[in-house]
């Protein structure tokens, strides 16, 4: 009976997980309904699913506001790009279905694109310190090396609420309940792999520079993860 109510128990660790993505889910929503803060809210939603992957955090209610405060400017600017860009690609759709619906399926396209690059964008932002730019610039360039793993983001995203959507007596429940941080989890457990590489190729870049140049200390080699570099790597 211990056991079977251990933490170590992948029951146990299941049902945890499932609750914490509950209450991120009820957050991020809250948070979300300025419209204006969706950026930082879902910056914030994927710094609490990247410690909850890894094992980081057992917290998140406290750790979820502060990762919100702290990217409160980024997320912004994040926030103004997706209304802008939301409410352009919104108008040009309605704008094809009525005058040129050949269109349709290339608008729809440019969508998806953008959306593949936001899940990057705000896990990177959550995970790694750059500028803006910077982080939009290697948004992009994972989004189109790890191009597999970005289609199945995608797909796996976009298809659950077409799913709950269409058997939506048991479907708008889930959305209601993990309809935001369900994907988003799913999608920080595809993206771990990628960051775990490149953090890996950090290190061991660090090692030898220490090796190399003995007379720097290790307080000069640490620090946050040249994702610059490294990404450029993998986009060639």
């Amino acid at each position: 009976m211990k056991k079977l109510f251990s933490m170590d128990n992948p029951l146990m660790k299941a049902l945890s997980i499932a609750a914490d993505l509950l209450i991120l889910n009820i957050l991020t929503a809250v948070l979300c309904l300025p419209v204006v803060t969706i950026g930082p809210a879902f910056v914030a939603l994927n710094d609490i699913c990247i410690r909850l992957v890894r094992g980081e955090e057992g917290y998140i209610i406290k750790p979820y506001f502060q990762a919100f405060a702290a990217n409160i400017k980024r997320g912004l600017l994040f926030s103004l790009i997706l209304i802008v860009a939301g409410a352009i690609l919104y108008f040009d759709y309605l704008a094809a279905v009525t005058y040129v619906p050949e269109l349709k399926a290339a608008i729809i396209a440019i969508g998806v694109i953008l959306l593949a690059f936001a899940f990057y964008a705000f896990a990177l932002q959550a995970r790694y310190e750059n500028t803006f730019g910077g982080t939009l610039k290697n948004a992009a360039l994972l989004a189109i090396a790890n191009f597999p793993r970005t289609l199945f983001m995608v797909i796996c995203s976009i298809g659950l609420w077409l799913v709950c959507i269409h058997f939506y007596r048991v479907g708008v429940p889930i959305l209601l309940l993990l309809g935001i941080s369900l994907p988003t989890y799913v999608n920080v457990l595809l993206l771990n792999g990628v960051f775990r590489k490149l953090e890996h190729e950090d290190e061991k870049e660090d090692d030898e520079y220490a090796y190399a140049n003995p007379e720097v200390s290790d307080d000069d080699t640490d620090g946050d993860v040249d994702t610059e570099s490294e990404i450029e790597e993998q986009a060639e």
